[in-house]
């Protein structure tokens, strides 16, 4: 009850912030999504193109096999990428890191409404629907939830920063709050992430035959 009741808190506090980025997040998810299908279905050709690249670049990859802990692992650890990365870690440094912050966003935002239109043309709707859909409703919340925690993160550093650079004293408590809060969403992603990489890899490919 503990750990919920924290969850519960971190939400409530945040809900604003949250829905800010869940805001921003879908505009520029179904504005590439329309957009991508538009420049695809007026350019058959470059879909067929971009078709082979994709097949010849999961080959280089050397992607697992469905049903596989490599597969899980694999997901898994792409999706936490953008944020637990070693390469990738000073989207957590204050400020700088901002920057880094609405990159991700955005780039989150337009690979899964360009990657929904490729699908949906290729494929088909109802292929798009059971291929993305039962992990998207958890992986999608899940990077919200980390943009909102990394947000968190960089207000509350920011705002103590200022503080001690204009000689003025730091609010303690609301310091620990907002570290409080970034760690309790960044765990909370964590765990969402780790659902939606289990159902795409031993479910999604059962409802696509696979």
């Amino acid at each position: 009850m503990k750990y919920l009741d924290a969850f519960q808190l971190a939400l409530s506090r945040n809900r604003r912030l949250l829905t800010v980025i869940a805001v921003a997040f879908f505009s520029v998810l179904i504005l590439t999504t329309v957009v991508a299908y538009l420049i695809l279905l007026s350019y058959p050709d470059f879909g067929k193109t971009l078709q082979s690249a994709l097949a010849g670049a999961g080959d280089y990859m050397a992607i697992p096999p469905p049903y596989t802990n490599g597969l899980y692992r694999f997901i898994f650890l792409n999706n936490i990428a953008h944020f637990w990365n070693p390469v990738r870690l000073w989207v957590w440094i204050p400020l700088i890191g901002a920057f880094e912050l609405g990159y991700e966003l955005i780039l989150n935002a337009v690979v899964i409404g360009g990657v929904a239109a490729f699908v949906s043309l290729t494929k088909g709707p109802l292929y798009t629907v059971e291929g993305l859909v039962p992990h998207g409703v958890i992986e999608i919340p899940a990077f919200i939830l980390e943009f909102t925690g990394l947000a968190r993160w960089h207000v509350t550093t920011t705002r103590a920063l200022a503080s001690r650079l204009s000689d003025r004293p730091v609010d303690r408590p609301l310091l620990k709050e907002g570290v409080k809060d970034a760690v309790v969403l960044s765990l909370l992603s964590l765990v969402l992430f780790a659902i939606a990489a289990y159902i795409e890899t031993f479910i999604t490919p059962h409802l696509l035959g696979r």
